[in-house]
Formats: C-alpha cells, sequence, structure tokens
C-alpha cells in the first residue's frame, strides 16, 4: 500500500480513521439488546425506541450532508475535532437521558457530532491516497468498520446485562475521547489549502452537479439498498427474536455472523480489486444479495421458532454488503476528486436517509420474519434492476462530464 503524503505512522493512520468511521456505527447499534429494558424504563412501548434510532440514523444524514462540503471549504481537521466532541457529550447525555424525549434529542446531536467523523474519515482518504489505493486502503478499514454494528449489539448485550442499559453510551464517549486524542496529537491537516473554496455556497453547489452524474448514482444507489436491507433488519430484530423467546444475552449473540459474513466479503472484495474492476464486483455483491433476500423469504414461508434460518439468510446479505458498501464508497468518492468531501457527505446521507426510510417502515409492519423479507426482497429487486442501467447510462459518452467536477 502506498504511504500517505503526510508524516504520520501508518499504524496510527489507520486507528484513527476506524475510530471515525465507526463511532457513529457503534452507536447507533450498541442498545439495540437494551431497547426493551430502555423502553420499560421510560415507560414507553418499544416502537418509541424504535423511532429514536430512526432519528439517529437521520441525524447521520443530515450531518453527512453538511459536513462534506464544509470540509472542502474549510478543511478537514477542525470540524472533525469539534464533531467528535460532540459525540462524546451527547454520548453522556444518552446515558443520564430522564425520558424518552430527552433521550431521543441527546440521540440526534450525538449522531450530528458522529456523521463528522464518518464523512471526513473517508475524505481524508481520497486526500492523501490515489484512486486505486484509496479502494484497498476503503477495504483494509470498512472490515472492522463493518464488523462494528454486528459486534456493538453483542458488547451492548454483556454491557446492558452485567451494568445497566445506559452503560453501553458511556462506551461510546470513550471512543469519542480516544479519537478527539488521536487527531489532535497526530493527524494534520490534509485538504490542499490550493482545493479549499471558502465560499460555502460554491461547495453546496456541488450537489447538483453529482446528482446530475449517472456514475455517481450507479454507486450512491447501491448504498442505499445495502443499507436499507441491513437497517431493515436491526430495527425489525429485537422485535422478532423477543417474540421468538429470546434473552436479552441471546438475542446479542445472534448478530456475530454477520459480522464475520461482512468481513469476509470485504477481504473477498478487497482481494479481487486488485485484478478486477469495481463494477464488476458491484455485480456480484448484487447477485449474493439476491441469494440471501430469497434465502430470507424462504425462512418466513417456513416459518417456526427458531432464528438460525433468519439469521443465516441474512449473514448472506450481509457478506454482500461486504462487496456493495466498500467497493460503492471508494468509487463515488475517487470518481469526483475536486469534491471529494462533498461526494464523500452527499452518498453518505442518501444511504442513512434510505435507512431511516427502511426503519420507519419496518416499525409500521408486523414483527414477523414473512414481513422482514418482502421488504428486503422488494428492495434488492429494485437495486438488481437499476444498478446495470445506471452503469451503462454512466458509460454513454455524453454522461461524462469532467469539465463539470473541476468547474467547483
Amino acid at each position: 500500500m502506498n504511504q500517505p503524503r503526510f508524516a504520520v505512522a501508518h499504524g496510527v493512520l489507520l486507528v484513527t480513521l476506524v475510530l471515525l468511521s465507526a463511532s457513529g456505527l457503534v452507536a447507533s447499534d450498541i442498545n439495540l439488546p437494551g431497547m426493551p429494558l430502555a423502553a420499560h424504563a421510560f415507560g414507553t412501548p418499544i416502537s418509541a425506541l424504535q423511532h429514536t434510532f430512526s432519528v439517529y440514523i437521520v441525524g447521520l444524514a443530515v450531518a453527512q450532508a453538511l459536513y462534506g462540503p464544509l470540509s472542502d471549504a474549510y478543511g478537514r481537521r477542525r470540524l472533525v475535532i469539534g464533531g467528535m466532541l460532540l459525540y462524546t457529550v451527547a454520548s453522556v447525555a444518552c446515558s443520564l437521558a430522564p425520558n424518552v424525549t430527552a433521550f431521543g434529542l441527546a440521540r440526534i446531536v450525538q449522531a450530528l457530532g458522529a456523521g463528522a467523523g464518518m464523512v471526513i474519515g473517508r475524505a481524508i482518504v481520497s486526500d492523501i491516497f490515489d484512486a486505486k489505493t484509496a479502494a484497498r486502503t476503503f477495504t483494509t478499514i470498512m472490515p472492522i468498520v463493518g464488523a462494528s454494528p454486528a459486534l456493538s449489539p453483542l458488547l451492548g448485550g454483556y454491557i446492558t446485562t452485567y451494568v445497566s442499559w445506559r452503560a453501553p453510551f458511556l462506551f461510546t464517549a470513550a471512543l469519542g475521547v480516544l479519537a478527539v486524542v488521536l487527531l489532535a496529537a497526530y493527524i494534520p491537516e490534509t485538504a490542499p489549502k490550493s482545493s479549499r473554496h471558502n465560499n460555502v455556497a460554491r461547495t453546496f453547489r456541488s450537489y447538483p452537479m453529482l446528482l446530475a452524474q449517472p456514475r455517481f448514482w450507479s454507486y450512491a444507489l447501491n448504498l442505499c439498498v445495502g443499507y436499507a436491507a441491513y437497517l431493515g433488519y436491526l430495527a425489525a430484530s429485537p422485535v422478532i427474536l423477543v417474540n421468538m423467546g429470546l434473552s436479552t444475552k441471546a438475542i446479542s449473540y445472534c448478530y456475530i455472523s454477520l459480522s464475520v459474513t461482512y468481513i469476509f466479503g470485504n477481504l473477498t472484495s478487497r482481494h479481487f480489486a486488485k485484478t478486477h474492476r469495481i463494477d464488476r464486483l458491484l455485480g456480484v455483491g448484487f447477485a449474493i444479495l439476491a441469494t440471501g433476500a430469497a434465502s430470507l423469504l424462504l425462512a418466513g414461508w417456513l416459518g417456526g421458532m427458531s432464528p438460525l434460518p433468519m439469521i443465516l439468510a441474512i449473514s448472506i446479505v450481509t457478506l454482500a454488503n461486504g462487496f456493495l458498501i466498500p467497493l460503492s464508497f471508494a468509487g463515488g468518492v475517487t470518481s469526483f476528486p475536486d469534491n471529494a468531501g462533498a461526494a464523500s457527505g452527499l452518498m453518505g446521507a442518501m444511504h442513512l436517509i434510505a435507512g431511516s426510510l427502511a426503519i420507519y417502515l419496518i416499525a409500521a409492519m408486523p414483527g414477523t420474519v414473512s414481513a422482514l423479507a418482502a421488504f428486503i426482497a422488494v428492495v434488492t429487486t429494485a437495486g438488481c434492476i437499476a444498478f446495470p442501467i445506471l452503469l451503462r447510462w454512466s458509460n454513454q459518452p455524453r454522461a461524462v462530464v469532467p469539465v463539470a467536477c473541476s468547474s467547483n
């Protein structure tokens, strides 16, 4: 792997990038096993806690849409340090919330801080590496980052069981403190002064340019599909697993296979990215996703009180996401190097909005495997149809507008 163009130890850089990218995802999922206990403590139905999960995802989406252009205009370092400080303070506020309203507000602020790390971390990779090395860096980081949403419920389940449902948020606060220390001590400003506009309005105008590019959509759509399927499952699973009679600790174990298959998908896509085009590997990812959706439909049709068929099917879906998510981020960000922050932020916002909509839809549906399977099947079908169409359109000469990318 090429060394970065800054005097930063490679290990420190990777650890910092992982913390920036993973902290927000850890916070989104670490309280899933404790949701029923939190609902009981607040005296509210579990659907109210599901909505705070959705609110958190919306906060992440808004944050990414804002931080991307702002970091292109004013640089990365101050914004990301400020964002991670906000994340840390809000995590403590979540642990102290007296009611579900205060908890929801703290979750919004937590998400607004976490979004800085997620979007600016990706932009930093684009700043310091070329396109091919950036793709390999993403597929190095993403196995760890991708494992965090699946492993954090396991960790959260143990912390909830042996301490309380509030304690996991103190863990996320500790992650925020560590990220701030590493950023302040080791990571310099990576956005070249020559590329900064110091004009937020001008930077935000890059959004319409990106949205007009079929190439951008061909990657952003993949993220929307993958996250809608995954977050739909995360929202539905506590209800489904409780209805199957599982305890808090048992529920936390049900997420382990998701991290294993996601990591395997990341490592596999990273290996083949050396010799195969990203677009071809994304096609493989969609084929795997379709297999997972079909398996989940079969699990719903068979019924039963065992969670194993559902977990196996969703593990295939996360295997597919191991291809779709890192490769789509790498393709989308490196396709528009002059607007890397904006592209990163817009892609991040779009896929999180898709995930939030998925959570709202799932919360309104019956808490059954069949309902979840139907939802994921529809999302997967849409992605499998749209991706080749957008890809073909983006490869037409008239769809490629390099001048538009360099004029902002």
